[in-house]
């Protein structure tokens, strides 16, 4: 297998290969392990400059597809509100004329109403609030505020954690 063809696997599964030399000569590393090394370590830095080439393109390729949700998410709107602009033109011209209803070859069209309903819960009493969840018309929710959480326990040792926080730690790599 060509060097530039190789995965990274293959480059690792080298890395394990040169462990075993290295064992067999009891950690002793001689010039011929010295080469393999540098040849092994050259092959690994090309194939993570491969890796994070392709890692940036794909960045761009997000950037570029969030610029035309964005652009189709415009148009969608322009379209909705011309459709809404069309329906009021058209309730305008019922309620104008005093047409309750209009039948045409291709549609028939009437008017009808609508109720929009909105609860106002800055004035709804602690009693009233109780009320509507026990009838379960509404819902009591609690919501933690993680960065609050780590701020105030980011200094205690993780012994003196109470149990019902878990930190998960996850390596990463980092490229400059």
């Amino acid at each position: 297998m060509a060097d530039n063809k190789k995965s990274l696997n293959d480059i690792l599964n080298d890395y394990q290969i040169l462990e075993n030399e290295l064992i067999s000569s009891n950690g002793e590393i001689d010039d011929n392990l010295e080469n393999k090394l540098n040849l092994h370590e050259k092959e690994l830095g090309d194939k993570l400059d491969g890796y994070e080439h392709f890692v940036r393109y794909l960045k761009g390729k997000i950037e570029y597809l969030k610029s035309m949700e964005t652009h189709y998410a415009k148009r969608r709107k322009v379209l909705e509100n011309s459709i809404k602009r069309c329906k009021n033109s058209m309730t305008s011209s019922l309620l104008i004329t005093g047409k309750s209803k209009i039948q045409t070859s291709d549609f028939n069209f009437s008017l009808g109403k609508s109720q929009k309903w909105s609860v106002n819960a800055d004035i709804l009493t602690d009693e009233e609030k109780n009320n509507l969840i026990e009838k379960e018309l509404a819902e009591n929710t609690f919501k933690i505020r993680l960065s609050d959480v780590k701020a105030e326990y980011s200094d205690i040792t993780t012994d003196d954690l109470p149990e019902w926080i878990d930190i998960e730690e996850s390596e990463f790599i980092k490229v400059r």
